[in-house]
């Protein structure tokens, strides 16, 4: 723990660094495959027909399906955000209670 704490990283942080390298490992792959496979493809979809290499087609699914990922992943982060508020409001809210019980604890004591 006083490592972490000298360090500068707590324990929250590592998860984060963690799928931070994980995704540039992700995306350093995906470049050299792209490079490496740079021959032009054709495309046929019902009548729609597109022409483009190897690596815009592997870069723009990539990007498409990291969108996708992201737009189902919005309500759940939402929602944690949510109810962290109201967590910290009911925190509040009783942390307030305790210091009036303490100070009618306190007050009653100096009377007797």
């Amino acid at each position: 723990m006083a490592i972490r704490m000298a360090s500068g990283l707590s324990s929250r942080g590592l998860p984060m660094y963690f799928s931070l390298t994980v995704a540039f490992l992700f995306l350093l792959g995906l470049v050299i495959i792209s490079l490496q496979n740079s021959m032009p493809l054709e495309l046929k979809f019902i009548t729609w027909e597109l022409q483009m290499s190897l690596t815009a087609l592997i870069l723009y699914s990539s990007l498409i399906g990291g969108a996708i990922v992201a737009v189902l992943a919005l309500p759940k982060l939402v929602r944690k955000s949510l109810d962290v508020r109201s967590l910290r409001r009911e925190i509040s809210n009783r942390n307030k209670r305790i210091g009036e019980l303490e100070k009618e604890h306190l007050s009653g004591s100096q009377i007797k």
